[in-house]
């Protein structure tokens, strides 16, 4: 069975593969600081593992709808 993050990853990827986004890439397959392999992304500004990533939602840009 496929876990959580796993999941989590097939999603993002899945979202990265049919949107364009600034604010949310792909960084790769590394170890945290506890030596756990864990994909990373970078959300904004911030450096994230997929474990810590709860939801995808879309928000829409306020310019968007003008």
């Amino acid at each position: 069975m496929i876990s959580r993050d796993e999941l989590m990853h097939h999603r993002l990827q899945a979202w990265l593969r049919e949107n364009q986004s600034e604010d949310l890439t792909y960084l790769g397959y590394y170890e945290d600081t506890l030596g756990q392999l864990k994909y990373w992304y970078k959300i904004a500004d911030y450096e994230v593992s997929v474990d810590c990533i709860e939801d995808l939602e879309l928000v829409e840009d306020e310019s968007d709808s003008l």
